[in-house]
């Protein structure tokens, strides 16, 4: 009787040790506005980063440091890139997505050369996470709503190739956001990404935007989500286990590039920041 109670007991304590590793992984983000958090004020827009939890299974946690307007030179110099660190435990899964701001050359605060600073900071991001036990994975830039004809056009040029010698030199992983959100979006329709994209009329404004507004590189609920999907399914294709809930791309003739998913995904979002539930 001892024994069985003594076997029950280890089996249980196994049991609890596998259900606190399960809740234990953690998503963390180092970015800019394009994955950041927004207040039910600045609404409908929103960043990838406050759209990914729906995708993540109930035992992975997201704490999302991507904050607007950053890029890697700033993130640094205003110590948040430090802060992240200190936070950081083992095992972590850390997104790191810069380089909408570090090309601005207009702007010595921000501005990191793209094979200079840029590529540099993104390797010693990668040796930083990789010291506290952590996993690194630099994500591109994703797309701006720049379009050519039916084709959209790739906007971050060097600070996208960089990004990707930068993973490749220190052996890291790597996510071409910059590609497949333009894969994404091209599938969608010139006119139809309006809606994915911070693109407001008289009658759609906010307080904000008043006037309304044509922004191609923020994005809407819908457009957070749709990226959102995309992360997610490329953090399990790394092998990573996030649990997801729907984040595989559609296939087949009939797929739709705006899979149901993602516009459950908005509806998710805008009645998380009614504060009416999350889901």
């Amino acid at each position: 009787m001892c024994a069985v109670k003594a076997l029950f007991g280890l089996t249980a304590a196994l049991s609890m040790l596998q259900s606190v590793h399960a809740v234990d992984q953690r998503i963390v983000i180092a970015g800019d506005s394009t994955a950041s958090w927004y207040p039910p004020e600045r609404a409908p827009q929103a960043g990838w980063g406050q759209a990914l939890p729906y995708f993540l299974g109930d035992g992975v946690r997201l704490d999302n440091r991507a904050v607007s307007g950053r890029s890697t030179k700033s993130y640094i110099d205003e110590g948040r890139w430090a802060a992240l660190l200190d936070a950081l435990q083992p095992d972590d899964i850390v997104l790191i997505s810069f380089g909408h701001n570090d090309s601005r050359d207009d702007d010595p605060k921000r501005f990191a050369a793209p094979a200079g600073a840029y590529r540099q900071n993104l390797t010693a991001f990668i040796a930083d996470v990789r010291a506290a036990g952590a996993r690194p994975v630099i994500v591109s830039s994703v797309a701006r709503r720049l379009w050519e004809g039916p084709a959209m056009v790739e906007t971050h040029g060097l600070y996208r190739e960089n990004a990707r010698l930068a993973a490749r030199e220190m052996g890291a992983d790597y996510i071409d956001l910059a590609q497949l959100s333009i894969n994404y979006f091209e599938a969608i329709g010139r006119e139809e990404t309006k809606t994915d994209y911070l693109w407001l009329t008289r009658e759609t404004a906010n307080a904000r935007f008043p006037e309304g507004v044509e922004d191609n590189t923020h994005f809407s609920e819908l457009g957070a989500c749709g990226v959102a999907r995309i992360v997610a399914s490329e953090i399990h294709a790394l092998g990573i286990d996030i649990k997801r809930k729907d984040a595989s791309p559609g296939s087949g003739a009939n797929a739709s590039p705006r899979p149901a998913a993602v516009r459950a995904c908005a509806a998710w979002l805008q009645a998380e920041r009614r504060g009416s539930g999350t889901e």
